[in-house]
Formats: C-alpha cells, structure tokens, sequence
C-alpha cells in the first residue's frame, strides 16, 4: 500500500535531475568530439605514409631493373637507375584525383605509381636526377614527400621518406617518416 502511494505521487523527472543528465551529455560530449575529430585526421594521415611506401616499391623494382640499349646486338646494360625530381598537383581540403601519365608526370609513371582513388596529398620525388648506375652507400638517393592540408586551414601536413643506398647497392630507407605538423 505504501509503494502504490509512492507511485501515485511521482509522475516524472524533477528539474535537478534532468540537469543532471544535460551536465553529463555536455562532458561526455565535450570528451568525445574533440577525440573523434583528432581520428579523423589520423585516418586521413594514413592515405600519405601507404603512398609513399608504394613509391618506395616503385623506386626499388626500378632501382634494381636490368635495362639494354636497343638492338639485338647491344651489350650495354644499364642498372641502379633513378628518376628525377617530381611534383604532383598542390593539395587542397578536398581530395583529388591525380592524373600521372607518362607525358606529364614520366618519374611517377616509370615506379608504377598512380593512385586510382581520390587523395588528400601532393607527391613530390626530391633530390634526384635521372641517372643509372648509383653508387653504392649514397645516402641521399631520394626524398618521398607527401603534403597535405586535410583540415582545410592552410596549414600543412608533411610527411618524409629519406632513401639511400647500402654498401651492397641496394635501396633502403629511414626506419620511419619525418613529419611535420601530422594533424596539423
């Protein structure tokens, strides 16, 4: 009888605790969205550390190749060739597509790279020339650049692959990517 009387009388939420759930909605809110806005952009972040990766590949299987004057006849080979300098579009907020064909964007081109989804970054190959025959334990062999804006507030992201080659020719790179401004 006691408990009917209990239910009869409270037909609601006082105003405390509604308040009291508003305050906690606004700090979790004020927790979550700064940390969803800070994933959002490491997301984006990755789209710049896969392509360079995929240039590096490129560079390799370049770097490595066998090639031959023309003719049957020839006997000069030609290995450890590298491409020059490059630059992709600028980058903007929004994602673009990157047109590399072999008439407009050849050193992409000849290490495979072309994107086939939009990206947020602009590529660039750094301190080269087209060359074969490298050296071996030349350090600076390449320098991969990704650089993006991806907040849209004219602030840059960058991201660095330095490459050399080892005392056996080979092409290797840093053990990670210098980077400046990662989530701007």
């Amino acid at each position: 009888m006691l408990l009917q009387k209990f239910m009869k009388k409270r037909e609601g939420f006082t105003l405390i605790e509604l308040m009291i759930v508003v305050v906690i909605i606004g700090i979790l809110a004020a927790v979550a969205v700064p940390a969803f806005i800070r994933f959002v952009k490491r997301s984006k972040t990755s789209e710049a550390t896969s392509n360079l990766g995929s240039i590096y590949a490129g560079a390799q299987t370049y770097y490595n190749r066998e090639s031959y004057d023309q003719g049957l006849t020839t006997t000069t080979s030609y290995s450890h060739c590298t491409v020059g300098t490059a630059s992709t579009t600028a980058p903007t907020a929004d994602k673009h597509l990157l047109t590399i064909t072999s008439s407009n964007l050849s050193e992409f081109a000849d290490l495979g790279f072309a994107p086939s989804a939009a990206v947020l970054y602009q590529y660039e190959i750094a301190g080269s020339t087209a060359t074969c025959s490298g050296a071996a334990s030349d350090t600076t062999v390449y320098t991969f650049k990704a650089i993006g804006d991806i907040d849209g507030d004219s602030t840059m992201s960058t991201f660095e692959m330095a490459v050399g080659s080892d005392a056996e020719n080979s092409l290797y790179h840093a053990p990670g990517f210098y980077v400046i401004e990662e989530l701007e």
